[in-house]
């Protein structure tokens, strides 16, 4: 294979990693302030039409490509030999699996799962503390991903002196 052909799933994988920075990040800095100024009935409302949203073949292709895309990034780097490039490349899509995609399944999507049989009309009393849980997950799923969208543009960016294999120059010793 072309080695021109390894900056494909890179700029798929920067692209899915920016577009999902920005979704958390629009919660993390929109939503989640909105929904700290409501009560436990509004609260559950919102959730629980926020959480049918991401069900969707869309949102689906984002998340897991964002998760999916930087190990391929890697594995592709590594199968043309490009060392340093596969390693960051698994630097990042290892990040991104424990702060995003472990995170998401661990506290954010059982918080989903929990908020959806709540009763709007009779939340449970520690209804709050289920909101802090899931605004901390997401401050976390957001910041995972900025470093890693970061991590990603800055590869794709520097590819061609990363993939540069390092000259070594011997001197002559006198």
């Amino acid at each position: 294979m072309n080695a021109k052909f390894l900056i494909v799933p890179q700029l798929l994988a920067t692209l899915l990693l920016g577009i999902l920075c920005g979704v958390f990040a629009a919660f993390t800095l929109d939503v989640t302030p909105a929904l700290q100024q409501v009560d436990a009935t509004t609260y559950t409302h919102v959730q629980q039409h926020l959480n049918q949203t991401p069900r969707n073949l869309g949102f689906a292709v984002l998340f897991f490509g964002a998760t999916l895309f930087p190990f391929v990034s890697a594995g592709m780097a590594a199968w043309q030999s490009q060392r340093r490039v596969a390693l960051y490349w698994l630097i990042i899509a290892l990040v991104h699996f424990i702060g995003v995609y472990w995170v998401s399944i661990v506290i954010n999507i059982p918080l989903h799962q929990e908020t959806m049989g709540w009763n709007p009309a009779a939340p449970p009393t520690d209804w709050q503390s289920s909101r802090e849980s899931w605004a901390n997950g997401n401050l976390i799923r957001t910041l995972t991903e900025g470093v890693c969208f970061v991590g990603a543009l800055t590869l794709v960016v520097l590819r061609g002196w990363l993939a540069a294999q390092p000259v070594y120059v011997m001197r002559r010793q006198h």
